[in-house]
């Protein structure tokens, strides 16, 4: 693997140092023992940002009253205001912070939602992600990183009914975005300056072969994102997604350039049993313990490592690529 960190002399002693860190997780219970411990590795690191990828709670099912008490429970927790004063933390959702499992478009409840949401990340009420349906956002973390939090839920086309063993039926005609979140990313992208572009998805984006939720899932919605990456040429493409309850970074030559996507997912509630799925696209082993991702920057070298950390902060897993000009 390519040294991609600058070191620095330091009192007498080698100290490592990227330029930008920025740390992502999912599937977090707020009652696990293991919240605290991870909440508080994370913000030993004082990253730059901390990024929620969906199931920041698990609310029970259809149960409005319930999301909004662990969202509240969450944010009171002193290992969590200890995480939002070291760093600054972004969000979006995944099903069981929206309210249902596997939900979409039809969930009776998606605006009460929301709004547990954005109070929760502490959205600032003049962004105009509140003049919009869905939790769609997009925030400049530095004049060369583009965060944009995709929202997978308020918009979705439900799917078929099927058994829990099968396979999704491939929806040629539904819908992950819909259209008013199509045209925002657009817009978006064409007129983007940004080095670096981080794409947050509650589910993943690649890996293409297990049965469980997934953006091949709506074949002409996967082909609609690859699409728009390469007619605007976007510069450094980042998939960051969840989930799974596991990790695994993966990636894709697009044609202009490669697309990664790292999922991190199982804060608390990561399993053993999706390890062995296929995935043409993973690089190295997929994880199936409790863990974070990090992205570390080095604009000097123009160079980025991804990694995956357990709950005390060891690292279990370091890739690292150069960045595109």
């Amino acid at each position: 693997m390519k040294i991609i960190s600058l070191f620095i002399i330091f009192l007498g002693a080698t100290k490592l140092v990227f330029t930008q860190t920025i740390v992502f997780g999912s599937c977090h219970k707020v009652n696990d023992p293991n919240s605290d411990l991870i909440l508080t590795s994370i913000a030993n690191q004082s990253p730059d940002a901390f990024i929620w990828l969906g199931d920041v709670v698990y609310g029970k099912d259809g149960d409005p009253e319930h999301l909004s008490k662990r969202f509240d429970q969450l944010k009171s927790k002193s290992s969590y205001q200890n995480l939002l004063q070291s760093t600054t933390v972004y969000g979006t959702w995944d099903d069981h912070d929206y309210g249902l499992n596997n939900a979409g478009r039809d969930y009776q409840h998606k605006d009460r939602s929301r709004a547990d949401l954005f109070d929760f990340l502490n959205v600032p009420k003049d962004n105009p992600a509140y003049k919009r349906n869905g939790a769609y956002q997009s925030y400049d973390l530095s004049p060369k990183v583009k965060l944009i939090l995709l929202d997978n839920r308020y918009f979705k086309s439900e799917y078929a009914p099927k058994s829990y063993n099968d396979p999704y039926s491939p929806d040629y005609e539904g819908t992950i975005l819909g259209e008013q979140q199509w045209n925002w990313l657009e817009n978006l992208l064409k007129s983007s300056a940004a080095e670096v572009h981080l794409i947050a998805s509650g589910i993943q984006v690649l890996s293409p072969n297990h049965r469980f939720e997934k953006w091949q899932n709506y074949p002409e919605e996967y082909k609609r994102l690859i699409e728009l990456l390469q007619t605007y040429a976007i510069k450094n493409p980042i998939v960051l997604s969840g989930d799974r309850h596991m990790s695994e970074l993966s990636q894709k030559d697009i044609g202009y350039t490669v697309l990664y996507d790292a999922t991190a997912s199982g804060m608390t509630e990561a399993l053993t049993n999706n390890l062995s799925e296929s995935n043409p696209y993973r690089i190295g082993q997929a994880i199936g313990v409790n863990n974070y991702g990090m992205i570390a920057l080095d604009w000097e070298n123009r160079s980025l490592e991804f990694s995956f950390h357990d709950v005390h902060g060891k690292t279990l897993f370091a890739y690292g690529v150069n960045l595109k000009n």
